[in-house]
């Protein structure tokens, strides 16, 4: 029989990466492909801005309508028809300040998938926390313990994000919402479902560490446990949370933690 094992599944954003500095590389691959073609560094800057705003905010109302959806039966599929709709979207908005003459030669570079791959694969900014790479290096030392990474964006996205930074040999699996089809915050908990089945883990050996409410409870719904990233926030919160599940600052807490659970 193989051994038992645990799974510890890493959120993306708020844990391991910085959103802010994500968003900077995002910013910095339209600068690439747009200056070139007669753009100004701020007139890039400020469609960066818009067309990330218009995208946030239909993707946060896509959110809203997948439990609904769930309730029909035809949750995955309306949602990933649903969601690629809106990245092609994105892609027209900033097609629309590209000059007739270079549109050809830019619409396959606003590609969604390259896109969400290249800005971080290739990116000139570092977006991991500082503790983090340290803190994964004695992490996979532990015996019978996998690690991935489960992020409420694209595997595209996450795999840029790993590649940045050469995280490869740390992670077993990639999930993204197009892994699972279907957005990670939502009542029905379908991402949560779909993530066990895909890394093979049992509910009670699996840890979720995030850095939301909604997380916590989802993870805790499928009998999964959690720690909370607690990033300079405020102590409130934390003294309501205090007794549910492990709160930490930052990740270096995390090592001890997982060794009293798994060893």
């Amino acid at each position: 029989m193989p051994e038992p094992h645990w799974d510890l599944i890493f959120d993306l954003h708020g844990v391991l990466a910085e959103v802010s500095a994500v968003n900077r590389n995002y910013r910095n691959y339209l600068e690439k492909i747009l200056v070139p073609v007669g753009i100004k560094r701020q007139k890039v800057f400020e469609i960066h801005e818009k067309a990330f705003e218009n995208w946030a905010a239909e993707i946060t109302r896509l959110y809203t309508k997948f439990d609904e959806w769930e309730k029909r039966g035809s949750s995955s599929e309306t949602f990933m028809k649903s969601y690629k709709l809106i990245d092609a979207k994105w892609q027209e908005f900033i097609l629309s300040f590209v000059p007739l003459e270079h549109k050809g030669a830019i619409r396959p570079l606003l590609e969604t998938s390259l896109v969400e791959y290249e800005a971080l694969a290739n990116g000139s900014y570092p977006i991991l926390y500082p503790e983090v790479s340290s803190v994964l290096t004695e992490l996979v030392k532990i015996a019978n313990l996998r690690l991935h990474v489960a992020s409420s964006a694209s595997s595209h996205h996450v795999k840029g994000a790993v590649v940045l930074h050469n995280l490869n040999e740390f992670f077993q699996k990639i999930i993204g919402y197009d892994t699972v089809e279907a957005p990670k915050k939502t009542n029905s908990g379908k991402y949560f479902k779909n993530m066990l089945q895909i890394i093979n883990a049992e509910p009670n050996k699996a840890i979720f560490v995030g850095d939301s409410f909604e997380e916590a409870n989802l993870a805790i719904k499928f009998g999964m446990k959690f720690v909370l990233v607690w990033r300079n926030k405020i102590s409130e919160q934390k003294e309501i949370l205090k007794n549910q599940f492990e709160i930490i600052k930052n990740l270096t807490a995390l090592i001890p933690i997982i060794k009293e659970l798994v060893t």
